[in-house]
């Protein structure tokens, strides 16, 4: 999930993992962090990974190394500010990717190989039909945002159903 944390749908998605036995990952943006950083220390609790999507939402991959690393220190002092540590993973927005962000960094890059078109749609049927359709998805890396009620509502039909799948959500 990206783009949180946000003060209800973070939540929400929350709530249908931990009834679920179930964890996920979040990329952060630091700049929300303030509306909501009793989600990020729920994720961290439940057993979820949190990594940084930046500080601001910016291009990290149009920046100079210097403007990106300010851009995630600013963004890791956020986390620090709110669970006492630093992620160590790191969702460029955008997915955009140059040698500074891979390499310079400081942080391992993870992107993803589903978009679920989750941000454009704003239907939780949508997305819950089109990932369902995917067949095997096997090592798939899902794309989802946790600031929309649409995902909150499609991960209360997905979790439940990739458990039954036999997938296991990390």
């Amino acid at each position: 999930y990206d783009d949180g944390p946000h003060p209800v749908y973070s939540h929400a998605i929350l709530d249908t993992l931990e009834s679920n036995h179930s964890v996920a990952t979040f990329f952060e943006v630091a700049i929300n962090i303030p509306r909501a950083p009793d989600a990020l220390v729920r994720m961290l609790e439940l057993g979820c990974e949190v990594g940084s999507h930046s500080n601001a939402h910016l291009d990290l991959g149009k920046m100079d190394q210097k403007t990106m690393l300010q851009d995630l220190d600013t963004a890791d002092e956020a986390f620090i500010a709110a669970t006492g540590k630093a992620p160590t993973l790191l969702r460029p927005p955008y997915g955009s990717i140059n040698d500074a962000v891979r390499l310079g960094s400081g942080h391992s890059v993870v992107t993803w190989d589903v978009d679920t078109l989750d941000w454009e749609h704003r239907d939780a049927a949508t997305v819950v039909s089109y990932i369902q359709s995917l067949g095997d998805l096997d090592g798939r890396i899902l794309l989802m945002h946790s600031i929309y009620e649409s995902t909150a509502e499609a991960t209360k039909v997905l979790v439940p159903w990739l458990i039954e799948q036999g997938y296991q959500l990390v």
